[in-house]
């Protein structure tokens, strides 16, 4: 049966989707339940599946392109079946219109513009998206420009590329970033002829999404080359690493044998331009949003951390899972907020609300960025749960396996930099919570004993940041005071812990 792709709604808080890339190209048989495209939300990344055996009949949305949850990506149908009424639905036509560029408002003058609505999937929300009406289908306007979107245009610029010998992939041949990509990586040296004309070396088709492309040309790596290990070969930002470890490695043993080097082309400075996917941008608009809004304020408290690290190899040793120190701090952490529920919430709408359950966030940190994903109800959970459940949604985390259940729902955040020597550090809070907890670096610091004598004892300090319109300093010491007595005796915890 025929069907309209749509932007899948990955969390409630999801506002449009970028088309990453196409796993699969236009006139391509599908199979129900295979990947065809790769998505990228405001937290996520995720594949969509084909719901149907079919034939992707139509692309609607091009890699590079946003719209809204609901909005139309694509058309799967027989190769025969007629899907004019789909593509009515979908908001484009025969006659050639096609999806424009979230960033398409200062289209060129000559381009009629017209705005059709495509109806979400699921909910009834209506998702609006913004279409341009074309009068060609050969990847030139009705003027005779190259039909391509701003951010096309403007990579173009960057890189150098000439439009007009670049092969749309789009729809209606419309020029994409992708498509600027490749013929950028694709480039070679131009061979003449006798009339002078020159052409180019064959090109081959190169299947990496626009996070891949832009890793390589970072790291001066020819992505034409790199073999990919992902679905359908396709390029993974870490085979374009690996890749780049190889060449930097062929590249020193070169240098090492070669006393020749140009010093002053070695020294020419270099810059690069980064565009922030959809992740990056998210947490950045986040993050300044919280920064604007919220009454930061911060406090810092040290803690003697001998007890937490005996604690935490007692119940390695003990429990036959690996506990880390992380996990008897999230112990303590959750009795601290038993004892002070309102840091234990969120603030929206002018309501501070309390919450029942310690869904902890861990922030974890990604190639995209820092995301958080949550540890639910700690104070219910063994420590072995505790441990596990912890280690788990870190290393989906880590493996690009994280669903948005695994980032929703969190009521207070943990982030540790401590692992990376960091002493102490301002950390900004997750909204809509209203606090964060920093936990610094453990190091051997001198400290006087009761007898009067001095000794060498591990020492771990905390930052705690949090809303200073909702809770008040006094209530904040009060709670990191907590959160020490329970650090400094961990004991008890980790004994009732262990035993539920």
């Amino acid at each position: 049966m025929a069907y309209v792709v749509k932007m899948p709604k990955l969390g409630l808080e999801m506002k449009s989707g970028e088309l990453s890339a196409w796993l699969v190209s236009e006139g391509d048989e599908v199979t129900e339940g295979e990947p065809i495209a790769e998505i990228e939300s405001e937290k996520t990344t995720a594949e969509i599946d084909a719901k149907e055996d079919g034939v992707l009949r139509r692309v609607v949305l091009a890699e590079g392109e946003s719209t809204a949850p609901g909005g139309a990506i694509a058309i799967v149908a027989g190769a025969d079946e007629d899907i004019s009424g789909l593509e009515a639905d979908a908001g484009v036509g025969e006659g050639g219109d096609e999806p424009a560029a979230t960033d398409d408002a200062a289209a060129d003058s000559g381009a009629a513009e017209t705005t059709e609505t495509a109806a979400a999937s699921g909910g009834g929300d209506a998702s609006s998206v913004t279409k341009r009406r074309s009068s060609g289908s050969d990847g030139q306007t009705g003027n005779g420009e190259v039909r391509a979107s701003p951010r096309a245009k403007r990579l173009a610029d960057d890189l150098g590329v000439d439009l007009t010998a670049v092969e749309g992939t789009g729809p209606q041949g419309a020029i994409t970033e992708s498509d600027v990509e490749a013929a950028a990586d694709s480039a070679t040296p131009a061979e003449t002829d006798d009339a002078g004309t020159t052409a180019a070396a064959a090109e081959k088709r190169v299947f990496a999404p626009p996070s891949a492309r832009r890793l390589a040309r970072e790291l001066g790596v020819d992505i034409a080359a790199v073999e990919g290990t992902g679905q359908n070969g396709r390029i993974t930002e870490s085979d374009v690493r690996a890749a780049g470890g190889a060449s930097a490695a062929a590249t020193d043993s070169a240098a090492a044998g070669d006393d020749a080097t140009d010093a002053t082309a070695a020294s020419e400075p270099v810059e690069t331009e980064r565009p922030l996917s959809g992740m990056r941008r998210t947490i950045a608009d986040r993050l300044g949003e919280s920064y604007r809004e919220a009454v930061h304020v911060t406090i810092d408290r040290r803690a003697d951390a001998e007890e937490l690290l005996a604690a935490a190899n007692a119940a390695d040793d003990a429990l036959g899972v690996d506990v880390s120190i992380t996990d008897v701090l999230l112990l303590a952490l959750s009795a601290s907020l038993d004892e002070h529920p309102a840091f234990n919430a969120t603030f929206e709408d002018g309501v501070h609300r309390l919450h029942g359950e310690h869904n902890v966030c861990v922030a974890v940190d990604i190639d995209e960025g820092l995301i958080a994903p949550v540890v639910r109800d700690v104070a219910s959970l063994s420590l072995a749960e505790l441990a596990e459940t912890r280690a788990e949604v870190t290393q989906r985390a880590l493996s690009g396996d994280f669903t948005m259940d695994d980032l929703s729902g969190g009521t207070f955040t943990v982030s540790n930099l401590g692992v990376l020597g960091v002493e102490s550090f301002d950390p900004i809070i997750n909204p809509p919570q209203v606090a964060i907890l920093g936990v610094n670096t453990i190091r051997r610091e001198a400290v006087p004993t009761d007898d009067g004598d001095v000794a060498v004892r591990r020492v771990i300090s905390f930052s705690l940041s949090f809303d200073h319109r909702i809770v008040d300093g006094a209530d904040a010491a009060r709670m990191l005071g907590t959160l020490v007595e329970h650090v400094e005796n961990p004991w008890s915890l980790v004994i009732a812990a262990g035993g539920r």
